[in-house]
């Protein structure tokens, strides 16, 4: 007596061919989960961009209304949290390269390299700080309000 079983599997064919698409798959999925330190890396440098023009907006707009108005080659206006005493230095109405940091209300994770001219601000976590950064250049004159530039060129 001989049995017929119902029970069929999967032939060596049919098991190949689901390996080859798992091997495809994954070949295009790593590399973009791999990709995402490098986009968020990205997007908090925009985001410490953003920071800085709304710091360096409303300490201008704080120097405009204080009495006197603090436009000219120097001055300081008082933030409260800003700082050790709330004190942030200005240079025609606008923060120093060496006081914008203390507008920022946090910096963990940051590397700071400021001079009263410029800030620079890199990510810690990034190898390549030199491609990876935002800078802020101090006004100038009068005229030049400062300048925000950010460089993610490579942000591994």
């Amino acid at each position: 007596m001989q049995k017929h079983s119902s029970e069929q599997g999967f032939t060596l064919i049919e098991l190949i061919v689901v390996i080859v698409i798992l091997g495809i798959l994954a070949a295009f999925a790593i590399p973009r989960f791999v990709n995402l330190q490098n986009d968020a890396r990205r997007s908090v440098l925009q985001g410490v961009s953003g920071s800085l023009q709304a710091a360096s907006a409303l300490a201008y707009s704080k120097a405009l209304v204080s009495t006197p108005v603090q436009t000219g080659t120097s001055g300081t206006i008082s933030v409260p949290g800003a700082g050790a005493n709330g004190t942030v230095a200005l240079a025609y109405g606008y923060p120093t390269g060496a006081s914008i940091s203390t507008m920022l209300q946090d910096t963990t994770n940051f590397g700071v390299s400021a001079t009263p001219a410029a800030a620079t601000f890199w990510p810690t976590s990034a190898s390549n700080s030199a491609s990876c950064k935002v800078v802020y250049t101090a006004a100038t004159s009068s005229i030049l309000p400062p300048t925000v530039v950010t460089t993610s060129t490579d942000c591994s």
